[in-house]
């Protein structure tokens, strides 16, 4: 209508377009039509416009039409100079699509048109680096940073404990403490973010030796812990099977009075609890829990229900299940039922577990998926029991003849079977 008014779209006319995609009001296969629009305005296409195409693309998953915009452009003979913080939003939106090709392409790019980054743009490259595996390669970028004396400014504490974290993630507990180290040489300081990433890799990578180092480290630079410090190092501890330790953790968190725990940290001790087969410890935890006020989750109840089969209580464990989802006001999940059902097959009651597939698959609401139909048949087979396993394996596949209960709630998808 615009155009047969005679009426020609102009820059401010793209970035409404392209808003409509920010906010999800329109389809994100028309965003291919804005952007042969952009390329046919005459006007020249402000910083404005391309951060607000970058936006659009990245909300669509289309980072690619920016790329293509560039090169149409290019190819024109338009010399698209962009600011550092406009290619810092390209890398980051690259980055997040995990097109980690481009993320170096628009890199590169911004050194060969000679734009200088800032912090942050170094911050989104350091990023992008890191989330998509090449922690490496983002601590080389730092070092390069750092040696040229008008960029040496750019790096600071996010940057290094993003770096932290590329390290963490991939459990090299030993560079971490390397970056770590040479943060603290250059005199770079280290934040509350900083350290809980520390102890976190501590507590993903069997270091937990140096948490009473680094909260004297916390301690000496003047950051307080808060409750992620405390869930993490309790975390750790639970993961390493020194649960009495993480049980002084949490004593001593709550005789300080700053932080009251929380589910997570709850959960934590749980879980440790579940892996030592301390079932008396975990009650009593879950007594306290419920005491302050924190109601269980699934999660929560998955993890009971282990405690309570490694400890051959497993009626007890079938009734706290009925009465915590009734009391609570939720639906257990099959997450809790595959634990119920691996209880049964520990303690040697099959056919209660058998049972307790039928209640299940009975209830209209309810789906089954192949891990508790795979703990079902091996159940059967560890206890000889191979007939049953194939009747549990011709439901799963939705085949005749098998003498169990089938689900009202099939999405026409057979268990564990590709669609042929």
């Amino acid at each position: 209508e615009m155009r047969a008014a005679g009426v020609q779209p102009n820059a401010v006319t793209c970035s409404i377009l392209l808003k409509l995609f920010v906010n999800g009001s329109c389809a994100p296969a028309e965003l291919r039509r804005v952007v042969d629009l952009i390329d046919e305005i005459a006007e020249p296409v402000d910083e404005a416009l391309v951060s607000s195409l970058i936006d659009a693309c990245a909300r669509t998953k289309q980072m690619e039409a920016v790329s293509d915009l560039i090169r149409r452009f290019r190819h024109k003979g338009h010399k698209w100079c962009f600011p550092a913080p406009l290619y810092g939003s390209m890398v980051k939106a690259y980055g997040q699509a995990g097109d980690i090709a481009r993320v170096h392409q628009t890199w590169q790019d911004m050194q060969d048109q000679g734009v200088k980054p800032t912090a942050i743009t170094v911050g989104c490259m350091v990023e992008a680096l890191v989330t998509n595996g090449e922690a490496q390669e983002a601590w080389n970028l730092v070092h390069r940073q750092l040696e040229d004396e008008e960029q040496n400014e750019n790096i600071n504490t996010v940057t290094y404990s993003t770096v932290l974290k590329g390290f963490a993630s991939t459990r090299d507990i030993d560079k971490v403490f390397v970056v770590y180290e040479e943060m603290r040489a250059k005199d770079i300081p280290c934040n509350r973010i900083t350290y809980n990433t520390m102890l976190n890799a501590c507590a993903k990578s069997g270091g937990m030796r140096h948490v009473s180092r680094l909260l004297e480290d916390m301690a000496a630079s003047s950051v307080a812990p808060d409750i992620i410090t405390y869930a993490t190092i309790v975390k750790g501890y639970c993961a390493e099977g020194d649960v009495d330790r993480a049980f002084k953790v949490l004593d001593n968190m709550q005789s300080e009075g700053n932080f009251p725990p929380d589910e997570i940290m709850y959960n934590s001790i749980l879980d440790g609890c579940a892996k030592q087969h301390r079932a008396d410890d975990a009650l009593r935890v879950f007594e306290e829990m419920q005491s302050v006020g924190i109601p269980p989750s699934n999660y929560t109840l998955s993890i009971l229900v282990k405690v309570l089969g490694h400890a051959h209580r497993v009626p007890q464990a079938f009734q706290m299940v009925e009465e915590l989802s009734q009391k609570n006001g939720f639906r257990p999940n099959v997450q809790v039922y595959t634990c119920l059902a691996q209880a049964c097959i520990m303690n040697k009651k099959l056919d209660r577990a058998l049972r307790l597939h039928d209640s299940i698959v009975a209830e209209v609401g309810h789906a089954i998926d192949e891990k508790f139909y795979a703990a079902l048949v091996r159940g059967c087979l560890n206890m000889h029991q191979p007939h049953k396993a194939v009747e549990l394996m011709r439901v799963a596949y939705q085949l005749p003849r098998h003498g169990f209960a089938t689900s009202a709630r099939w999405d026409g998808k057979p268990v564990g079977v590709e669609a042929q």
